[in-house]
């Protein structure tokens, strides 16, 4: 058993590095003179401005946060709110596929009080609610090209309607609670139980109703829109000529590539599928990179700098949040 510990462990440890490799080959493949060219090209003012879009991304994700807090009952301030979601974006970053971003809910708990599966379930439904408009949006990327990649959009379709089943059924509670009453029953929920010293079943207190995710949904449409429609400017900057609605449509379909948990947000996979769609517009990888590169550093490096100084400065407060030793053990 210990083995087997040690070789999940290992595993786990190189899973972010996938991507990292496929990245490298990809940059073995290019012309890195051209690369450079291009970055040396672009205007220092217009990166700056570029290096704050990703201001109203964040507002936009946080008023749709505090909506699904107000509906479950956690009151948090505005401000905890979003320095709550720059914390995630740094445990996000140094964890595969994003993972860790859930140690939000360790933060939430401590300031709004509440239980720590209430906590885990409202960011799960956030979470799962960007999931499913994000794959809406790649279901509608891979109709477009599904003459030249039919097995994208059989995929997408596939997670796009399974991941919609499932937050519904989990939002209806007369369904999902007696599953989950009867899972609680198992050895190994006992065991999670006995570590905490919330209930597992407060992770259903307060669901939202099918009602109040509306406005949330509505809010993350438009927050993947005002993202993709930002890199569509950004991406000027490095001579891509694509088309609007097919450009945010591949980025979208990109982006759920990049969930895959084998790299440090996307990086690798992001740019491995955006260089074989946008080959469909003989567009030169090497703008490509460049371009998600930048990208990547706006929307996910600085943010994540960010969130890793107000972790430290939160870590403190955390001493008192500790799972309770089992006095029966």
């Amino acid at each position: 058993m210990p083995t087997v510990n040690r070789r999940y462990k290992i595993i786990r440890r190189l899973l972010p590095l996938i991507g990292v490799v496929v990245l490298l080959y990809i940059l073995t493949q290019l012309d890195l003179p051209a690369v450079a060219r291009i970055f040396a090209a672009l205007n220092p003012w217009y990166c700056t401005l570029a290096c704050f879009s990703v201001v109203p991304i964040l507002l936009l994700a946080n008023i749709e946060w505090q909506l699904l807090l107000k509906h479950q009952g956690i009151h948090v301030s505005f401000r905890f709110s979003m320095k709550n979601i720059l914390i995630g974006f740094f445990y996000g970053f140094i964890t595969p596929g994003g993972v860790g971003g859930y140690l939000q809910t360790i933060y939430l708990k401590q300031e709004s009080k509440e239980p720590l599966p209430k906590c885990a379930s409202n960011l799960l439904t956030l979470h799962t609610i960007d999931l499913i408009t994000l794959l809406g949006l790649a279901v509608l990327g891979g109709a477009l090209l599904i003459g030249r990649f039919p097995l994208l959009f059989v995929i997408f379709v596939a997670l796009f309607v399974f991941t919609v089943v499932l937050f519904f059924f989990y939002l209806s509670k007369e369904a999902s609670l007696p599953v989950f009453q009867r899972l609680l029953k198992t050895r190994v929920l006992q065991f999670v139980q006995n570590q905490f010293e919330d209930p597992l079943d407060s992770f259903f207190e307060q669901l939202p109703s099918f009602r109040a995710v509306v406005l949330p949904f509505v809010l993350s449409i438009l927050g993947w829109f005002v993202s993709f429609s930002e890199l569509y400017l950004i991406s000027g900057l490095f001579h891509i000529d694509v088309p609007y609605l097919p450009f945010i449509l591949i980025i979208a379909m990109a982006n759920v590539v990049a969930l895959l948990p084998i790299s440090i947000y996307g990086l690798g996979t992001r740019e491995v599928t955006l260089i074989s769609l946008f080959s469909l517009f003989i567009v030169p990888s090497e703008q490509i990179v460049s371009m998600s590169l930048f990208w990547f550093a706006v929307v996910w490096l600085l943010p994540s700098i960010v969130g890793a100084f107000m972790t430290f400065h939160e870590h403190k407060k955390l001493g008192s949040l500790r799972p309770h030793e089992n006095s029966d053990v």
